[in-house]
């Protein structure tokens, strides 16, 4: 009985730190994987689609995130066009592919879903300048104080900004990037491509496509009364109801499986249980906005209309947007939430779409009232978010807004790290800021530019009006 107790205890043993082992594994290759599919990925991007020097994106890009990411090297293959990241041991492997016109996509489950050759974007007219010498120069500007401003926030550049550009009136008055950028480069939106996908659905709902009050066409969600009634405007504004786990410090969150492990994006969101009754709670998710673009593509498909071409055609090509690329997941669809890429001129553009009120050049590309739309606050929020944008509106109960200098009607896209673009009515001004801002939230840290550029444009008799 004693040896047999001994035998026992020691199977125990034996079994509980196998356990612990395999436990081990599964959560160090889910961690890995995650690193790897992140690195794999930027790395793809940015030196295929952005065209940067695969030196300097390696040996700077990835500075400053976790010491894990220092330990998973990344391998370029420019004649594949590919990037491939691995662990120790070879964990967590990651490959993302380059294609023309769609960017990098990761190769998750196996393989990535064929899509049609896209007919490259005719350039069109080129940005209005008004430059503080000849006679373009806007008047109502302190171009010096424009300059000082930009220059003081580059010749140190303790922020790492990457691209900053000032339109006014619909005219370029500033413009200046760091070393190794230029108007040439796209620029990765992080979640500013969120209100990139809003964009297409206003498209969408301009062509009939759509009605916003209408439940969304999820497959997920069919037979199941709950979730079958979210609205396309419950998640627009972010209130769903749906779990969604945003935490990118944990390697298998809902956000980093979406992103860097499953071929499908919108899948993983759509998967989600409903936790409040849909309108009645606000929670910022990535994959509301990948629901939202697997729904759109469905909603063109069943139409004959292809996602990526009927966004050139609706809103690309017609503001002369020829640089922007939405990356897809493995199974095709746009990841809505965080891949798109543009030149910051054209990111510019997509701003002054919505200055204009979504018209341009006299025609109209979004519906009317759509832009009170996205920037009314949703319902469930402090005043601080719209459909897809951000609103820089004091809170109810005593929040300041986020950029105090700056009046409560600006409306911004913003992205991780520091992507945005600043929509700000009252003086027709339009700012894109690009960069790497780590180590201190980069929508505090910006302020200070944001109020020295604010300052520095007056107000038109036109804009006094207003």
């Amino acid at each position: 009985m004693t040896i047999k107790t001994h035998h026992w205890v020691v199977s125990a043993t034996v079994i509980g730190i196998v356990t612990a082992a395999v436990f081990a594994y599964g959560k160090t290759n889910g961690l890995v994987r995650t690193g790897a599919g992140y690195k794999a990925k930027v790395a793809c991007s940015e030196v295929f689609l952005a065209g940067r020097n695969a030196d300097d994106v390696l040996s700077g890009e990835f500075d400053d995130i976790d010491p894990l990411l220092d330990r998973i090297p990344v391998k370029i293959d420019p004649e594949k066009r590919e990037a491939f990241a691995s662990g120790p041991l070879g964990l967590g492997q990651a490959k993302a592919i380059f294609r023309d016109g769609y960017g990098c996509t990761l190769v998750n489950g196996g393989g990535v879903t064929s899509l049609p050759s896209l007919d490259p974007l005719v350039a069109s007219a080129p940005w209005p300048e008004a430059p503080p010498v000849s006679g373009k120069a806007l008047p109502h500007v302190d171009y010096a104080a424009l300059d000082f401003a930009l220059t003081n926030a580059f010749e140190k550049n303790r922020l790492n900004h990457r691209a900053v550009l000032v339109a006014v009136d619909g005219k370029i008055i500033a413009e200046r990037y760091a070393e190794g950028f230029s108007k040439e480069t796209s620029f990765l939106s992080w979640s500013a491509a969120k209100s990139v996908t809003a964009t297409l659905v206003g498209a969408a709902v301009l062509e009939g496509l759509i009605d916003i009050n209408d439940p969304a066409p999820v497959p997920e969600w069919q037979g199941d009364d709950e979730r079958a009634a979210i609205t396309w405007s419950n998640l627009l504004h972010m209130q769903s109801g749906l779990a969604f786990s945003e935490d990118y410090a944990n390697p298998n969150s809902d956000v980093n499986r979406m992103l860097f492990h499953e071929p499908g994006a919108g899948a993983v969101a759509a998967d989600q249980p409903l936790i409040h009754p849909p309108g009645t709670f606000w929670d910022y998710s990535s994959g509301t906005s990948n629901i939202i673009a697997r729904a759109l593509r469905q909603v063109l498909d069943d139409t004959g209309k292809d996602y990526y071409t009927f966004a050139q055609l609706a809103i690309y090509g017609p503001i002369g947007a020829t640089s922007i690329t939405m990356e897809p997941d493995a199974s095709g669809a746009n990841i809505g939430s965080s891949f798109i890429y543009a030149t910051a001129r054209d990111w510019a553009r997509l701003g002054q779409l919505y200055l204009e009120d979504g018209v341009w050049n006299g025609a109209q590309l979004l519906p009317e009232g759509w832009i009170n739309y996205v920037t009314a606050p949703a319902a469930a929020t402090d005043n601080h978010y719209g459909a897809h944008f951000w609103l820089n509106r004091d809170g109810k109960d005593g929040r300041v807004r986020f950029v105090p200098g700056l009046p409560e009607g600006m409306y911004f896209m913003s992205g991780h790290e520091g992507q945005f673009v600043y929509i700000i009515p009252d003086k027709r001004m339009v700012i894109v800021r690009t960069g790497i801002t780590r180590g201190e939230a980069p929508r505090e840290a910006i302020v200070p530019l944001l109020e020295e550029i604010y300052t520095a444009v007056g107000a038109t008799d036109e804009t006094q009006t207003e």
